[in-house]
C-alpha cells in the first residue's frame, strides 16, 4: 500500500536501471532480431502500413541506432571513457 496514495489499490513497479550492463539485454535483442528479419517473420502485417510501404528500412536504422547504443554502454566501461588521458600513463611509464 502506498502511502503517499489514498486509495486502497496495489501499487507496483518496475525499474530498468540505466547502467552498463543493459548493455547485455540490447544485444541480446538485437540477436533476436536478426533471425526473424532473415527468416521475415512477422512482417507482413507491417508491409501494409504507410510508413513500411516502400520497405523495412525503418526497422534497419533502428537497429542500427541500438547497435550503436551497445557500442556507447561498452566504451563506458573501458576506463578512457570520461578521462581520454586515463590510461597513458600506464602504457608510457611502463
Amino acid at each position: 500500500k502506498s502511502p503517499y496514495l489514498p486509495n486502497t489499490h496495489r501499487v507496483s513497479g518496475l525499474m530498468l536501471a540505466n547502467h552498463t550492463s543493459v548493455a547485455t539485454l540490447f544485444k541480446r535483442i538485437v540477436v533476436q532480431y536478426d533471425k526473424m528479419r532473415k527468416r521475415n517473420a512477422y512482417l507482413e502485417g507491417y508491409k501494409k502500413e504507410a510508413p513500411f510501404a516502400d520497405g523495412l528500412g525503418e526497422f534497419d536504422e533502428a537497429r542500427a541506432v541500438v547497435t550503436d547504443l551497445i557500442g556507447e554502454y561498452e566504451e563506458a566501461e573501458t576506463e578512457r571513457y570520461l578521462n581520454p588521458d586515463a590510461g597513458k600513463e600506464k602504457v608510457e611509464g611502463g
